[in-house]
This record gives structure tokens, C-alpha cells and sequence, in this order.
């Protein structure tokens, strides 16, 4: 056996059982990277350009550097790294790409959930909002909480998961990053049918006939009717429909044939289809038609870089994969907790310079993460014994 074929071996994934880990990891560092973001965003008015892109690279650490070499080089390294934090957006694409994926990789085998589709349902509702209620309860009574909005009529609505309509008021209500329970609540409602037309067209064909669909609404919502941005963005599941789909015609392929998708997907012909796909991605960010194609195509791109990087990276760094693996499998309560307490430290870190706040933030970010950890585990506890409870015994006669 060649070094080529050592370190494949070495570096190979464990085999595929009820939960993947590379999608465990990828989602730890996903979510990881969009607290940091929003960390970031608050911490930084405009001390940095928006976006900062190679272009403005160099002028920007002449200017940070103070006319020495050592400071030239400090501020490349600050704007590398600020530059890949300002990315922060893009993971939640991956994150579509992962809900639809987990969704599907459940049910490919059996063509059928359980139980039923209202037993399936019953499940994904048990999932999503217990958490997502004691969420509100923390983002209203915690006193450290960062407040983005008064407590009005919208607070009944959110608690409903209708983040959808109106889109330019409800969208982004009390906690900014919560838009994205809106789209799950809509893709859930929707996953029936989008299985079935898995199941009966083929991933091929169901998959471009999402892309095209997908296409189609965000020209209309963005150059016909000329809405909110919102809805494209996930007011309406359909501007994101390419990205859920992506994810299930994956699943419904590892299912099938996990070896083959795997050699295929982990190869490094595919990391340069995710390198090509995620720079035109980035270059359909424009005003004009091709932004439809956008959030598509850099989802998948990313999704597919992140995951090469989690598989070469799962040998070499053990302990830092156990500890995304935890993160990625209790991101959901992360996900909503974060926002209003990064939101309150991060102007306190505003008068630090780039390296102290990204100690400090770290230490934040790590307290975040742990309690949010706990609450997930505790909820979810709480909640598994109130419906493993056996019901009371009849009395007697």
C-alpha cells in the first residue's frame, strides 16, 4: 500500500450508522462560526471594510500596520482572519443543506416513517419548540440579554414559529437568528411531499426540478414583484428550496450506496467541483439576476469544502472533532441562545483591539456554548420523561 492509500485509510470516517460524525463536526463548526460572526458584528462599527475582500487587503494593513514590517504583517493576519469571521452568513446554508440531509438519511431506508407521517410530525414539533419557547423565556427575562425589540403582538406570532408574513415585521422579531426556525417550520410542513417526489422521480430529476423551482421564485419575488429580501432569504421556503433538496438527494444516495457516495464525495475531484462552486457562488453576489443563484450554489460549495475539511482533519486532530461532534449534536439550543448575550458583550469589547477581543470573546463564546449545552440537555430530559410517562392506571371498580 502506497503513503497515498495509508493516509486515506487512516483518515477514513467510521462507517455509517444512526448518526454520521463528519455531519456531527461540520455542524459544530458551523454554528460555531455564526456565533462568532455575530459576536463579531457587534464588536466591529466599521472598523474594518465590509466586506474585506483581497482587494482591499493590502491597503487596509498599510493603513492598521503603522509603517513597520512587523505591523504589516500582524494586520494581514487580522484582516485574513476578520475577513473569514465576516463570512459568518454563509454556514447557514450549510445548515439547510445538513436539515435536509438528516430529514431524509432517516427515512431512505424504509421509504416510510414509523409510526406515520403525524408521528413524524409529532417528533419534529417536540424537537423544535420546547427549546425554542424557553429560548423566548431567556431572551426576555435573562437581565443580561441584549433586547432587539418591545414585546408586542409579534411575541404570539413568534412563539408560533410565524416568522414568514409579514416578512419585513416578523422576519427578524425579538431575536434576529430565529428567522430560521420560520424555514424549518415551513420545510417540515412541506417534507412529505418533497419525499415522495424524491421517491418517485429520482434523485436527478427531483433535484433539478428544485434548483429550477428554486430559481424561478427568487426572480420573482426579486425582479417581479419586488418584495422584501426577507422572503428570498427564507420568509418563503421556496428561495431556499435548492439547498434543503441538495441535502436530501445526498442522503437518499449515502443510503443507498454509502461506499461509492463517499469514495465520490470525499475525492479530491469533488473538492475541486466545491472550490468551483463556491467561487461563482461568491461571484453571482450582484445586483442583478445572478444573485437567484447565489445562496445555492455557496451553500453547496461550502458544503462541500467544509466536509472534505472535516475528513482530513478527523485523524490529525482527534480531540478537537470529539468536541465539535458535541458541540454539532446539541447545536440547536447554541443556535438559539447565543444572539442576545453576544450582542450585549460585544460593545464592551468595542475599545479592545482585534486580539484581545478574540481571547476574550473565545472565553465568551466557550461559557455560551456550555450553558447552552446544559439547558439543551435539561429541556430535553424534561421533556422525554413527560412523554415516556405511563399513564396513570385505571381506577377501580
Amino acid at each position: 500500500m502506497g503513503a497515498k492509500e495509508d493516509i486515506d485509510a487512516a483518515c477514513r470516517l467510521p462507517a455509517p450508522g444512526p448518526r454520521l460524525f463528519w455531519l456531527d463536526v461540520m455542524k459544530g463548526f458551523s454554528i460555531l462560526w455564526i456565533v462568532v460572526f455575530h459576536f463579531f458584528s457587534t464588536y466591529d462599527p466599521g472598523r474594518y471594510p465590509w466586506p474585506l475582500t483581497f482587494s482591499n487587503l493590502i491597503p487596509f494593513a498599510r493603513d492598521a500596520g503603522g509603517g513597520s514590517m512587523s505591523g504589516f504583517v500582524a494586520a494581514i493576519l487580522e484582516g485574513l482572519l476578520a475577513g473569514f469571521i465576516q463570512r459568518g452568513p454563509q454556514p447557514v446554508g450549510v445548515f439547510i443543506v445538513l436539515s435536509g440531509f438528516g430529514l431524509t438519511y432517516s427515512l431512505a431506508r424504509t421509504g416510510y416513517p414509523r409510526g406515520g407521517w403525524g408521528t413524524w410530525y409529532k417528533k419534529r414539533l417536540v424537537r423544535l419548540f420546547p427549546l425554542y419557547w424557553v429560548a423566548h423565556a431567556v431572551a426576555i427575562f435573562s437581565p443580561l440579554a441584549h433586547r432587539y425589540d418591545p414585546l408586542d403582538h409579534r411575541l404570539l406570532l413568534s412563539l408560533l414559529g410565524q416568522r414568514m408574513y409579514p416578512a419585513e415585521t416578523v422576519f427578524y422579531y425579538l431575536v434576529p437568528a430565529w428567522w430560521f426556525v420560520g424555514l424549518l417550520v415551513q420545510l417540515y410542513l412541506v417534507f412529505p411531499v418533497l419525499f415522495m417526489l424524491l421517491q418517485r422521480f429520482g434523485p436527478v430529476r427531483f433535484f433539478i426540478g428544485s434548483v429550477l423551482f428554486t430559481v424561478a421564485t427568487r426572480y420573482l419575488l426579486y425582479a417581479v414583484l419586488e418584495v422584501s429580501g426577507n422572503y428570498m432569504q427564507g420568509a418563503f421556503f421556496g428561495g431556499r428550496l435548492w439547498e434543503f433538496s441538495a441535502g436530501m438527494v445526498l442522503a437518499w444516495l449515502y443510503r443507498k450506496h454509502p461506499g461509492a457516495v463517499e469514495d465520490g464525495f470525499f475525492s479530491r475531484r469533488n473538492l475541486l467541483v466545491g472550490v468551483a462552486l463556491y467561487v461563482a457562488g461568491v461571484a453571482s453576489y450582484q445586483p442583478n439576476f445572478l444573485c437567484v443563484l447565489n445562496d445555492g450554489l455557496i451553500a453547496m460549495g461550502l458544503f462541500i469544502l467544509m466536509a472534505q475539511a472535516v475528513r482530513r482533519a478527523a485523524c490529525i486532530l482527534p480531540a478537537l472533532g470529539s468536541m465539535l461532534t458535541t458541540v454539532g449534536v446539541y447545536s440547536y439550543g447554541l443556535y438559539l441562545l447565543h444572539q442576545p448575550y453576544v450582542a450585549t458583550f460585544g460593545p464592551l469589547l468595542s475599545p479592545s483591539n482585534f486580539w484581545i477581543f478574540s481571547l476574550l470573546g473565545s472565553a465568551i463564546v466557550l461559557v455560551i456554548t456550555v450553558l447552552s449545552i446544559v439547558i439543551e440537555k435539561l429541556v430535553n430530559r424534561i421533556i422525554t420523561s413527560l412523554l415516556d410517562r405511563p399513564s396513570a392506571a385505571p381506577a377501580a371498580s
